[in-house]
Formats: C-alpha cells, sequence, structure tokens
C-alpha cells in the first residue's frame, strides 16, 4: 500500500488554490489491491455525516409519492363504484380501467424527459420538477367531478412517477460514497414500501378529496426542504467544469475533515476519461463500455419484473383466498406490506457486507422456489388434488417471496442502475432503463390473466420462476460486484472488459 502523497498542505491549499486550480495540483493516492486500484480518500470518509442521510432521504421522497401513487386507485376505485362516487354516478368498467392504466402509460413517457432534463439542467432541478406533475395530479383528484379529469390527473401522477424512478438513483449514486452507495441505493425501496402501504390502510378511512390531499402533502415538503437546503450532484457540477461548486457541494455532503480534493480529483479524472472514450449519446450504443452498462440495467430492471412482482402484489387477494386463510385481504395486504418494509430495511445493512450481486443471486434462488412452488400449489388444486394439508404453502411462498425480492430485485437493480451508467450520458441511459422497466411491468400484469386463463394458474406462476433461473445466470456470468468500487473505478471495469 502506497503512503498518501500530498502536493500541498492545507494551509498552502487554502491561501493558494482557487476553483479548478485545485484539482489539478492534488495528486490522489492509488492503493494496489488485486487487480484494481483504489482511491484512499481518508479514514474521516467512513465517519456518520448526518447531513448525507438527510439528503438521501429527502430525495428518496418522489420515490414514497410514486408509491402512493402507484396503490391510490386501491382504496378509491371501489369509491368510485359506489354512490360515493363524485362524478354523481358510479364509474363503468372501461372508465375503471383507464383510470388505472393513465399512470403506468405516464411512467413510461416520463422517463425520456426526465433523463434529458437531468444531462441539460442538472440532477437537483429534474427531481424537482418530477414533484410538479404528481402534485398536480393528486390536487386534480381531490377536487375533479369529471371523469375525464382523472385520466388527465393519473397520467401526470405517471409522468412524475417515471421521472422520479429514472433521477432519484442517478442523484443517490452520484452523491453518496463508496463505502455507503449501496446501502443508500437501497433504502429507496423502503419509502416505495411505505408510499405503497400507506393507501391500503388509511386510505378506506377518507375521503377521496382528503386521501388524495394527503398524498400531495409530502411533495410540497420536499419542494421546499431540497430546492433551499440539498446541493447539486458534484459529479454533474464537475462534468460542467464548475469545480468551485463542486468543491462546496462536497463539503457539505462529507464529514468534516474528510480529503475532499481527493474526490474531487477522482471525479475529474473519471469524467475526463468518460469523455475521451465516448462522444455524447454514442457511448451508450457505439462504445463498448457504455452499450454494456446500458444492457446490464436494462436487464436487471426488466428482471425485476418477470420475476413476477407486479402480478403477484395484484392477486394477492385470491392467493390468500386460495389458501383458505381467515385473515381478510386488506389485513393480509398490511402484513405483506410490513414484511417488505421489514425486509427493505434488513437489506440496507446487508449490501455493503455481502455485495449486491451476492443477493440478487440468492434472490433469484428463493424466488424461483417460491414460484414454482406456488405453481405446484395452483396445479394441484386445479386438478382437484386435496390441497387442505398444504393449506399453508400460498402464504408461506408469498412471505419468501416478498423478504428475499425485498433484499434483492427489489432495491438493488435501481441502485446498480445509479453506479454503472456513465455519467456523461447518465439521464439519457436511466431513462431508456426506467421506460423498458414500467413497459415490462405493464406487459407482464397484462399477459399474466390471460395465460392463466389459457393454460391454468400455475402456468404463469411458472414462467415466473423460468425468468427468476435465467436471470440468476445472467447475474452471474454478466453482472460484476460494484461494492467497494468508486464509479470511476466501475467505469474503468466496463472499459477493460470490453478490450
Amino acid at each position: 500500500m502506497l503512503a498518501v502523497e500530498e502536493s500541498l498542505t492545507d494551509n498552502d491549499c487554502d491561501n493558494n488554490c482557487e476553483g479548478k486550480n485545485l484539482v489539478e495540483v492534488y495528486k490522489p493516492t492509488v492503493i494496489q489491491n488485486g487487480n484494481r486500484d483504489s482511491l484512499l480518500i481518508g479514514d474521516q470518509t467512513k465517519k456518520w455525516h448526518w447531513f448525507l442521510d438527510a439528503a438521501v432521504f429527502t430525495a428518496t421522497i418522489p420515490l414514497l409519492a410514486a408509491g402512493l401513487g402507484m396503490s391510490w386507485p386501491s382504496p378509491v376505485i371501489p369509491k368510485l363504484l359506489s354512490e360515493e362516487s363524485p362524478f354523481g354516478r358510479p364509474i363503468t368498467t372501461t372508465e375503471e380501467a383507464w383510470i388505472a392504466a393513465f399512470t403506468p402509460l405516464g411512467s413510461a413517457i416520463g422517463p425520456l424527459a426526465a433523463g434529458y432534463y437531468a444531462d441539460k439542467f442538472g440532477r437537483k432541478k429534474a427531481l424537482i420538477a418530477s414533484a410538479v406533475p404528481m402534485i398536480i395530479g393528486f390536487l386534480i383528484t381531490a377536487f375533479a367531478k369529471q371523469v375525464e379529469l382523472y385520466y388527465v390527473a393519473r397520467f401526470l401522477v405517471g409522468i412524475g412517477t417515471g421521472s422520479a424512478f429514472t433521477v432519484v438513483p442517478m442523484y443517490i449514486g452520484e452523491i453518496a460514497q463508496t463505502h455507503n452507495r449501496g446501502k443508500y441505493g437501497s433504502s429507496a425501496g423502503i419509502l416505495i414500501t411505505i408510499g405503497c402501504t400507506y393507501p391500503f390502510s388509511v386510505g378506506p378511512y377518507l375521503s377521496i378529496t382528503i386521501f388524495s390531499i394527503t398524498c400531495a402533502v409530502p411533495l410540497c415538503l420536499f419542494i421546499i426542504v431540497f430546492t433551499v437546503f440539498m446541493p447539486e450532484s458534484p459529479y454533474y457540477l464537475a462534468a460542467l467544469g464548475d469545480y468551485d461548486q463542486a468543491d462546496k457541494a462536497l463539503r457539505k455532503l462529507r464529514h468534516k475533515g474528510s480529503d475532499i480534493r481527493a474526490e474531487l480529483t477522482e471525479i475529474k479524472q473519471g469524467i475526463e476519461e468518460q469523455n475521451q472514450n465516448s462522444a455524447g449519446i454514442k457511448d451508450l450504443f457505439m462504445a463498448p463500455a457504455g452499450r454494456k452498462a446500458l444492457y446490464i440495467s436494462v436487464l436487471l430492471v426488466s428482471l425485476q419484473q418477470l420475476a413476477g412482482i407486479s402480478p403477484l402484489l395484484s392477486y394477492l387477494k385470491p392467493i390468500y383466498l386460495a389458501a383458505g386463510t381467515s385473515i381478510s385481504p386488506n389485513i393480509s395486504t398490511l402484513i405483506t406490506g410490513a414484511v417488505q418494509i421489514s425486509s427493505n430495511t434488513a437489506c440496507i445493512f446487508m449490501v455493503e457486507r455481502l455485495g449486491r450481486k451476492f443477493l440478487i443471486l440468492n434472490c433469484c434462488v428463493f424466488c424461483f422456489l417460491s414460484m414454482t412452488a406456488l405453481g405446484v400449489y395452483f396445479y394441484l388444486k386445479d386438478h382437484n388434488y386435496d390441497v387442505v394439508p398444504i393449506f399453508w404453502l400460498p402464504i408461506t411462498c408469498v412471505l419468501i417471496y416478498m423478504v428475499t425480492f425485498s433484499c434483492g430485485l427489489g432495491p438493488l437493480p435501481w441502485a446498480v442502475m445509479g453506479e454503472i451508467l456513465p455519467s456523461n450520458v447518465k439521464g439519457l441511459a436511466a431513462a431508456l432503463t426506467t421506460t423498458m422497466s414500467f413497459v415490462t411491468a405493464c406487459l407482464v400484469t397484462f399477459l399474466f390473466p390471460i395465460v392463466n386463463e389459457a393454460l391454468g394458474q400455475a402456468a404463469g406462476f411458472w414462467a415466473f420462476a423460468i425468468f427468476c433461473l435465467l436471470g440468476y445466470f445472467f447475474v452471474h456470468f454478466v453482472m460484476f460486484e460494484t461494492k467497494g468500487k468508486t464509479l470511476t473505478e466501475i467505469q474503468r471495469i466496463l472499459q477493460r472488459e470490453n478490450r
């Protein structure tokens, strides 16, 4: 291990270094560790800093709202189908379908604008912009008296949802440090799950107006706090050549005493290397490193949906009813939500110890076993076998699936996406990745009941099991571990593997 070499003392730098010169005169330390080089930025970087926690938590609030938006129809649709409908009549089946469908449609479109906006105007402005259509959408549903306005509102919520899923992982990946990036990236899953659980637990007891307003409140607070207190991504500022502001952002985000100059130099070198190996958007499709980063991200988020999470959540009620349990569907859903929140929390503490790849591989194995067993249960049930002795199997499979999914394929594909995409085209790449995720989710959810009707209930679960198995081999042979690596090191690995 080489010692740290400083070309200037702290006092010299304070007196003589300003802006861009700071990163040009400081030489970072390189540590030889196996076949890779890593930067020693000082032991101080591993100390806890409350402001970084606050920045990550605040930046993740749009994903909390996205969870609210995705589950919003659950308590609202039954009221729209009853005499409580604000339209003066119950809605039709077609209107119900459109109210549910406009959000995923907007979610597939939103990332494209958000990705461009994030690259053009910055991660911070893009995050703030993602909250605006969701606020407008929730407020429209709070006061609208025409069903057509609900269509517009749900579409706006979808645009904000897709935008949030695009920009939040980018921002978190760029403000976090090597030793805590996985932890912070995984934490987003907790707020998404809380957002999905809130409508099930509180929504049925509130009017549509009050419920929709409560969904908009966190976003209003987010805009105020994030605008006033949180910095822009240091990577984005460095990519613009604004090293003064990048330095200020890092000093806010790091513990006092951390070696900011070394980290800023590492960021600068990484951006320069990416610019030398790419020409903007061509880095995605022409340069092998960028192309590999893109298809790893796309396949991971696609695998997330092909593992069956969206249909499983949509069909929780029939699964619990098939088990013959006396627990009501609402209570069963709350139990499932509690399991997801607990598992996402556990993932935060495991990801930096066990690594992203290990957790995703284990997730694929247990999701494969759970889906296979669910398929067996429904096959036996459909063929009139006595399933009473194994009435516990569906619930057990669902809980095992939720625990492992929430520790692997749930949060980690988004964390990995924020780590491996090149910073100079990360906005566009993240937009394409997020769009593919929502398109896959729509297709899987749409095809699941059709496959079940044509081939039996077991077929859909066995299809998900096959995708989990294929995903295991993809992750094992193609994905590399990003734990403990700086963003610059990750780009160097992608470039080396494609030479």
